[in-house]
């Protein structure tokens, strides 16, 4: 089993659907008990994944364009479990953000998504 090529898989579905606000995309990337953290327009946000989910679908790009470029800057496994850092476009802005994921069930799944926004 390429453990690699399956991360870089989960990563590509995560990008692309939350550019396009695809939700059953966003369901086969992560976990249901997944989060995603970080400082934001001043203040922390905390967010289960449904939240994180209904705010990229709100932020959909329209379905004709094209999906923003992502860079993973790095891939580290370690039995189960895996971190990759991948920088990514979201609503406009450049974001770097770190993904733990673990495999479970027969899948790579995100469990927490940590974010930077770039300036």
């Amino acid at each position: 089993m390429d453990h690699f090529e399956d991360i870089r898989r989960t990563v590509a579905t995560y990008v692309e659907g939350m550019a396009r606000g695809d939700r059953a995309a966003l369901a086969r990337a992560f976990h249901p008990k997944a989060a995603s953290i970080g400082h934001f327009g001043g203040g922390l946000e905390w967010d289960g994944v449904e939240k994180f989910i209904a705010s990229c679908e709100a932020e959909a790009i329209p379905a004709d364009a094209p999906v923003p470029p992502h860079e993973i800057e790095s891939i580290v496994v370690a039995g189960d479990t895996a971190v990759v850092r991948v920088v990514n476009v979201w609503a406009g802005l450049d974001f770097r953000d770190t993904l733990n994921l673990l495999y479970h069930e027969g899948r790579w799944q995100i469990v927490a998504k940590v974010f930077l926004h770039l300036t």
